[in-house]
């Protein structure tokens, strides 16, 4: 384990220089120079002035003493240079002793701080369950009482919590509650070292918790290294960290992270959700990875932030992932990701681009009232049941490519504002485009219509064009304006499939060799006067 850091910058000191008798010496006798030279100038001066004898032995006189004030003032000025010195001496004497002082009481607290780390970090390789909680429970204290080792203290615990905790393979890791899981070990052993977990993680929820703030029991700015722990009905709801990292660990149970605050970065990366899994309204300031992530049971990201990109690349999502009402506010990616539940994306708001490639969606899928402000992007992707993108609002580009529509494919009274790319798309169930608004064209390129599809542009609607599109069912074209829809290499099943046919284009009346009707321009009759 780690000890505290007891190591601190001492400020150096120039030392001190004693005062030398030649020194005294010499100022003692520069003072009498001083006098005599002043008395004899003023005895000189003096005597050139007055002829008088009498008045001249008086200037004298008085000549001698004002040399002699000279003199004495030249004294008095360094009797106060040497109090001077000794005054300064005195002080720093005193700063010196107080300097000290400090010091060693400093040096008795890490002290004391060290001893009592290292008893509790002895404590917790005790084989006494009791003895490890009191460990934890010492480091607790040792932490609330001195902000500077809470780091320290917190990755002591957060490395007790990597420690292997075998699990016994009969439980439903889903549904298992403290008590559930207490009762299903065989030992005693194994029961206690639960308790020393649960207690862990504990002393984590206690003071990263945003209600520890008006108790004062807050440990701010702290970074979590759970990589490949296993975590037993963790709840960390309303709480906040610095960076986290859940790496490859295992979350038993019911995970709550709602309304949680993380101000770096969050790695989920390749971590494993057995139950319940609630993010709900969670805020990720940093980059937030949930690569390789299996959830399990159903997972709830409604009104979650992520400030800065989300990678659910090859995430696999056993029951319903709801991200209703979800702001992305950079990049996020769902690349190779499966949906084996139904997927919620409501509501949400995908400020930068967005990209699901080579996804699997096995569930219905809602994407209703979202808003796209980057270009979204779906490639290789399958859509096995209802895909409904109704009311949505691409601000950027709609790409898709290569993209199975099983059921239901609904983008009615959408508004797209860039434009429209689908190329090899197949819709095996209905296709609904009616009333969106397509203010900068749209393109279908190769798509196969197989069930009915309705194209009913809204008012200032851009060209709808089609390029070797094949409509196998009825297809619906509610448009009163000309140029509305552009045909090229595009056939039907049957004559009748366009009810009513797109202004300016009709069916051809007889079948092609490969026994479709193509879709031609239709020409005004030459009227002959």
């Amino acid at each position: 384990m780690d000890t505290p850091d007891t190591r601190r910058s001492t400020p150096t000191r120039a030392p001190l220089k004693a005062l030398s008798w030649q020194i005294v010496i010499c100022c003692f006798l520069a003072a009498c120079c001083v006098t005599a030279a002043t008395t004899l100038l003023l005895v000189k001066t003096t005597a050139a002035r007055n002829p008088d004898e009498a008045k001249v032995a008086a200037v004298k006189i008085s000549a001698i003493r004002t040399g002699l004030s000279v003199g004495a003032g030249a004294g008095g000025a360094m009797a106060l240079l040497l109090a001077a010195r000794r005054q300064w001496l005195g002080e720093r004497t005193q700063a010196h002793q107080e300097e000290v002082s400090e010091n060693e009481i400093m040096d008795a607290t890490e002290r004391r701080i060290t001893d009592l780390y290292g008893k509790a970090v002895d404590q917790l390789g005790s084989d006494k369950a009791a003895v490890r909680i009191g460990g934890i429970l010492a480091l607790e204290r040792l932490a609330q009482a001195n902000s500077g080792h809470r780091q320290t203290i917190t990755d002591v615990i957060c490395a007790y919590l990597r420690m292997p905790f075998p699990i016994p393979s009969s439980i439903d890791l889903g549904n298992v509650t403290q008590h559930t899981l207490q009762e299903s070990f065989n030992t005693d052993e194994e029961r206690q070292e639960f308790q020393v977990r649960t207690t862990a993680q504990g002393v984590l929820k206690r003071h990263l918790s945003h209600h520890s703030k008006d108790t004062g029991d807050f440990w701010s700015d702290l970074r979590l290294d759970l990589t490949g722990a296993t975590l037993v009905t963790l709840n960390l709801a309303n709480c906040e960290w610095d960076n986290a990292v859940f790496a490859h660990a295992r979350f038993v149970g019911t995970t709550r992270f709602k309304g949680s605050e993380s101000f770096g970065d969050s790695i989920f990366r390749g971590a494993r959700f057995y139950g319940f899994t609630d993010f709900m309204g969670t805020s990720f300031a940093g980059l937030a990875r949930f690569d390789d992530v299996k959830f399990e049971r159903s997972c709830d990201f409604t009104e979650a932030t992520f400030d800065r990109g989300a990678r659910f690349d090859r995430a696999s999502f056993s029951d319903q992932a709801n991200y209703t009402l979800a702001n992305f506010y950079d990049k996020s990616t769902f690349d190779d990701s499966t949906f084996q539940g139904e997927a919620i994306f409501s509501k949400s708001h995908f400020l930068a681009d967005a990209q699901f490639m080579r996804a699997t969606f096995g569930a219905k899928v809602r994407f209703v009232e979202a808003t796209f402000g980057g270009t979204l992007t779906i490639s290789e992707t399958s859509f096995e049941k209802d895909a409904r993108f109704s009311k949505a609002h691409f601000e950027g580009r709609l790409r898709v490519r290569n993209v199975n529509f099983t059921q239901v494919a609904s983008f009615a009274e959408c508004r797209f504002d860039y434009g429209i790319s689908f190329r090899k798309v197949a819709f095996a169930g209905t296709a609904r485009f009616s009333n969106s608004l397509v203010l900068a064209g749209a393109s279908f390129r190769e798509t196969i219509f197989e069930k009915e599809a309705t194209f009913t542009g809204a008012p200032n609607s851009q060209t709808v064009s089609f390029y070797g599109a094949q409509f196998n069912d009825m297809a619906n074209f509610h448009s009163s304006n000309e140029g509305s829809f552009k045909f090229e290499n595009c056939s039907t099943s049957h004559q009748d499939s366009f009810r009513p046919h797109p202004c300016g284009w009709l069916i051809s009346s007889n079948p092609s060799p490969t026994g479709r009707f193509e879709v031609v321009r239709w020409y005004a009759p030459l009227m002959i006067p």
